[in-house]
């Protein structure tokens, strides 16, 4: 007997985008031509990820801008990694493919911020994620950036460890209202005080703005409280709204009312199914047109929904922000901060994040949002991932993380030192 042939494993067919390894190899060329304009030194992370798009020709859509390493004892000073040079080769070699634009341990000048506004202020540019971190940016420098917001791509901002303060805040806010594309919003050791919580809940509410990471500020418990009230209260008025809805629809279902109408309902889609069974049959088979076998492939992922405009949080990081009966105000501040936190924990169905770490509550604060949790349970409400101080009752800090748990904290850079300002 002829022994069966063994099948061979298919091999996955790589794609490769067009022309990848041609636009990049021009933004290279521009690129050092640029930097020996300039007197910059180009950025290693940059050409490695240039030179690997073209060898596997894909576009590098990711651009993360950093200091080189420095230079060996005995060696001379390498020269600094500008950013202007990287943003005129963009621009003189028409790379069109840039998503996420990340600069990390920068100065950057203000003409230089003016240039990355104007970069995505331009519709060709698909830019979706900008991160500026330990830029040096100055409040001027922020508000110039914010006036992009409306006209831009952006969904997720990064502004962490650049102390521009109230000031920068407010005009970063002013740039966030009625927004329709930015989801993430990232302000972690900026100098923010409690002055900054009003303009902080106004784009919480009246923007798709729904993440914010605000650790190692000084919000305190006026800031916190100011930003979160008035989402605690809609998020209040929508829970009654849900409750009553489900009541209405129990209460029709012991009637018999949506039994009847289901009846209904399917007794009309019968009697339509089978007149048009027999309107087939009445066609003859040769008038009909052969259907053509859809060929079995992978499904198409489904786009997601546009943000939701509206007075939502789903994601709020508040450590080390001052929370604690040693702020303006005392304890009076820290229970009323408690208290609208603990209504935004036990009706907010869209939160899902909480971070409090690092924010000595006490007790009693801590005992009031272990009830708030166990009413959200009880309640019935999506599962709340969240982190508090351990700085408590044993009792209570394990019985809050068996009601909310799981929360991993987000990576950040270390403290850098202040450098000095323009």
């Amino acid at each position: 007997m002829a022994k069966k042939k063994s099948k061979e494993p298919k091999r996955k067919s790589i794609k490769f985008e067009v022309n990848a390894d041609i636009d990049q190899t021009r933004f290279l060329k521009v690129y050092d031509l640029q930097c020996q304009n300039d007197g910059s030194a180009p950025c290693p992370w940059l050409i490695r990820a240039m030179k690997k798009g073209i060898e596997d020709r894909h576009y590098a859509r990711k651009f993360i801008i950093e200091p080189a390493a420095p230079a060996l004892e005995g060696q001379p000073e390498a020269l600094p990694v500008n950013l202007d040079p990287i943003l005129c080769a963009i621009r003189k070699s028409h790379y069109l493919y840039l998503h996420e634009l990340c600069v990390w341990d920068l100065e950057l000048k203000h003409a230089t911020v003016a240039n990355i506004a104007l970069l995505i202020e331009k519709g060709i540019y698909p830019v979706t994620k900008l991160e500026l971190m330990d830029c040096d940016l100055m409040y001027y420098s922020v508000e110039r950036l914010a006036k992009t917001f409306k006209v831009s791509n952006l969904t997720e901002v990064n502004f962490d460890y650049n102390e521009f303060g109230d000031d920068g805040c407010r005009k970063l806010c002013s740039g966030c209202k009625n927004n329709k594309t930015i989801v993430s919003l990232s302000l972690c050791y900026c100098g923010l005080t409690k002055h900054s919580g009003l303009h902080l809940g106004e784009v919480a509410f009246n923007s798709t703005v729904r993440e914010f990471y605000l650790d190692g500020n000084r919000l305190e418990c006026q800031g916190v409280a100011d930003m979160t009230r008035a989402i605690a209260v809609a998020a209040e008025d929508e829970n009654a709204r849900r409750v009553e809805e489900e009541r209405m629809k129990a209460l029709m279902v012991a009637e018999g009312a949506l039994n009847v109408t289901d009846n209904n309902m399917s007794t009309q889609m019968g009697n339509a199914d089978t007149s048009a069974a027999e309107a087939e049959k009445s066609v003859d088979k040769e008038e009909k047109p052969k259907k053509k076998k859809k060929k079995k492939g992978k499904k198409k992922k489904k786009e997601p929904d546009p943000p939701i405009m509206g007075p939502y949080i789903y994601k709020l990081h508040l450590a080390a922000n001052g929370i604690d009966p040693f702020c303006t105000g005392r304890e009076e501040t820290l229970f009323s901060c408690i208290g609208v936190i603990s209504r935004l924990i036990m009706y907010s169905w869209c939160l899902c994040e909480l971070d409090l770490d690092d924010n000595p509550i006490g007790d009693l604060s801590a005992r009031e949002i272990m009830e708030a949790l166990s009413r959200r349970k009880e309640g019935n409400l999506p599962g709340l991932k969240m982190i508090t101080t351990a700085e408590i009752q044993k009792d209570t800090y394990s019985a809050i993380l068996k009601l909310a748990s799981g929360l991993k904290k987000k990576k950040k850079k270390g403290k850098k030192k202040k450098k000095k300002k323009r």
